[in-house]
């Protein structure tokens, strides 16, 4: 067939609406991934600043924007990133009846990290689930749990953004990133080459706080200004651990060679799925290797030059953002749509006080009858929605005989001004301090394993600590499903390796808004420190003087 009769290639329609339920602060790499892409794929993107309405609104009135936004425009899709605690779940299946024809879509880029306490839940709540990096590992996980529309997006790098410049190197080694924690052993590696004589440049949030390096740190950076610098480098690095010290794929791997710059990645395996070592990527194990292949590529300027070029190309080819959306719409397109329903959970539940579980065991084994599962409760805590069904259908999926939740510490006066991460708490806690915050009415138990360890869970109601809990026996879902009165106070140190300070975003919110609510407030926070909550103090203390902090927080207004 001549080129003159052969037929084009039928183009991949143009959404007609996209709601991008993001950021649209340049600090953040959400929206210089992905607002672009979007943007390009459709005839209308509509923009709603999660962060700024959060910050400003708090959650319950985000909530209730972001619905009205969905019931006037009416999008073909939803697009959000993952994120449990600030989101109701009820609000997400709400979309469905304001506007039946909008698709929503989950995208979660950590799974290595979240997919056993988080991911493998809230994805329950939307249409479509997209995920990078490994999604051969994880989208048979998802299709076991009886989970289908995961697409993979690998990389999730915007290439018309990412792209090489026209500008000097006028760095030799940078890293651009949040200093993270201690495990993650980021400030170690700086210090290290700073100390070793390396030229180095630091970029991100956080690193402000370390006065050693302070000749070297050049600020948090804006999109077009990371690109920049990501072009003005010899050597990148990319450091793949996460806060709790395991390694895992980066996008920032991605995002250098998408610059056509050179390099210098932590090893993780994950990596080697989707470049070739020592021809597309260049890894190191530990300080030491890192400083000799430091110095080694410096000085080898040819050799640098080619492996980023080579990485370059893989990239283009094989890792843009637009290509992959461009394959899920004309994916979609042919297919007819309907939204899934919750997966049915067929097990009768029900709760047990203190004075139940002092019943006589034939009395109890009585009341379990034909029950499955069992919430031990003290009767002071609020189930939020979505509760039972969640620390059911964990039970259900992970085979453990225990589930336990994230919960709020909520007030009258101060409404919900603390919030427990259960997961944060048992990596980054002794086995005391953990156990002191662990709250009865966050458990769900499985009947069997009540009754054989009965007198452990009558001790507790009594007031004993839960000192048992292990990743063997326990399935933690990170998200808030209970609201409790009070917890265990301990010192600021203690508490926030623990807990993330809600009254600290109240307080901001109430001053960019210049509410009379926030002298009201401010008081009530004073009588609480009064009454031995010293950590609130400590929080407000750090706060002013943490200028990196208070500058992220002022990043999210809009200008």
């Amino acid at each position: 067939m001549s080129k003159q009769n052969r037929k084009p290639k039928p183009k991949t329609p143009k959404i007609n609406k996209i709601l991008f339920a993001e950021t649209e602060n340049k600090y953040f790499f959400l929206y210089h991934h992905w607002y672009l892409p979007l943007k390009k794929r459709c005839n209308k993107l509509i923009s709603f600043d999660w962060r700024y309405n959060l910050l400003i609104y708090g959650k319950k009135e985000m909530n209730k924007r972001f619905l009205k936004i969905i019931e006037k425009e009416k999008p073909d899709y939803v697009f959000s990133w993952a994120r449990g605690d600030d989101t109701e779940l009820e609000m997400l299946l709400k979309i469905r009846e304001i506007s039946p024809k909008t698709k929503t879509i989950l995208f979660s880029g950590d799974e290595d990290t979240t997919f056993e306490t988080f991911s493998r839940y809230f994805i329950l709540f939307y249409d479509y689930g997209l995920i990078s990096p490994n999604p051969e590992k994880y989208i048979p996980k998802y299709n076991k749990d009886g989970i289908k529309n995961i697409f993979p997006i690998i990389g999730a790098l915007n290439t018309d953004f990412f792209k090489p410049i026209n500008t000097k190197k006028k760095y030799d080694v940078t890293f651009i990133g949040a200093s993270r924690g201690k495990l993650s052993k980021r400030y170690e590696y700086i210090k290290f080459l700073k100390d070793n004589g390396i030229k180095i440049k630091v970029f991100g949030w956080g690193w402000d706080k370390y006065p050693k390096l302070k000749e070297i740190y050049g600020g948090p950076l804006e999109s077009e200004e990371l690109v920049k610098v990501l072009n003005q480098s010899k050597i990148s690095l990319c450091f793949s651990k996460d806060d709790f010290g395991k390694t895992e794929v980066k996008g920032k791997h991605f995002e250098t060679a998408a610059c056509k710059t050179f390099s210098l990645t932590e090893y993780s395996k994950g990596y080697l799925k989707y470049f070739k070592q020592k021809k597309e990527i260049i890894l190191f194990k530990d300080k030491e290797d890192l400083l000799k292949k430091i110095k080694y590529y410096l000085k080898h300027k040819k050799e640098r030059e080619r492996i980023a070029e080579v990485a370059y190309k893989k990239i283009i080819k094989n890792y843009n953002l637009d290509i992959d959306l461009k394959k899920l719409f004309k994916v979609q397109s042919k297919k007819d749509f309907t939204h899934k329903k919750l997966p049915k959970i067929n097990k009768k539940i029900t709760s047990l006080s203190k004075n139940d579980l002092n019943l006589s065991l034939e009395k109890l084994k009585n009341k379990l009858k034909n029950k499955d599962y069992i919430i031990l409760t003290d009767r002071k805590c609020k189930n939020l929605p979505y509760r039972k069904y969640l620390q059911a259908y964990s039970l259900e999926k992970t085979r453990k005989p225990m589930s336990c939740c994230n919960y709020y510490v909520h007030s009258k006066i101060l409404g919900d001004y603390l919030y427990f991460i259960t997961k944060d708490a048992f990596k980054n806690l002794n086995k005391e301090n953990f156990s002191s915050f662990l709250n009865i009415n966050q458990f769900m138990v499985t009947k069997d394993y009540l009754l054989n360890n009965l007198q452990n869970f009558k001790k507790i109601l009594n007031g004993k600590k839960i000192d048992f809990i292990t990743e063997k026996n326990t399935a933690i879902i990170a998200l808030p499903l209970i609201r409790i009165n009070k917890t265990k106070i301990k010192d600021y140190e203690t508490m926030k390796k623990a807990f993330i300070f809600y009254f600290l975003y109240k307080l901001f919110s109430l001053k960019i808004r210049k509410k009379p609510a926030l002298f009201y407030y401010i008081f009530a926070l004073s009588l609480e420190i009064l009454r031995g909550k010293r950590f609130i103090l400590g929080a407000l203390m750090k706060i002013l003087k943490d200028k990196d902090k208070k500058n992220k927080l002022n990043s999210y207004k809009k200008k």
